[in-house]
């Protein structure tokens, strides 16, 4: 009996931890479903109402770099292949990432991954969701 509830217990546990990894998994973007040689200028097909048969861009999609498409929508992208990390806090009034999460800024805080380097801090929170506290 005793080990029937330890099971139970962990199992209970076990779904905790994965329903946020669930529903992060549901939000992920698609995938590109084409090959992009030749097709870089995304938006001359995504654009709403430029091709019927085409997906269009979602209207929160609106003044992004076209540079960054494939930092989500690749099948390779760490946005499809991985889990973000959630931000730790709010972010209201920290809006500036890089002031706290620059190499060596502040020694208790996390640096941002070297593979970061040379993105905007508007496109933080795309990927990283803030988890408050």
């Amino acid at each position: 009996m005793k080990r029937v509830l330890g099971t139970i217990a962990v199992l209970a546990l076990a779904a905790v931890w994965a329903a946020p990894a669930l529903a992060q998994e549901e939000a992920k973007p698609p995938a590109v479903s084409h090959d992009v040689q030749g097709r870089e200028q995304c938006m001359m097909c995504h654009t709403p109402g430029a091709m019927e048969a085409v997906p269009d861009a979602p209207a929160n999609h609106e003044g992004r770099d076209v540079a960054v498409c494939l930092w989500c929508h690749a099948a390779d992208s760490p946005m499809l292949t991985a889990t973000p990390k959630a931000t730790p806090h709010d972010v209201a009034g920290r809006e500036q990432c890089m002031m706290c999460h620059k190499a060596g800024a502040m020694e208790a805080i996390p640096d941002a991954p070297a593979d970061h380097e040379g993105r905007d801090v508007t496109y933080c929170t795309m990927c990283h969701t803030a988890g408050g506290m």
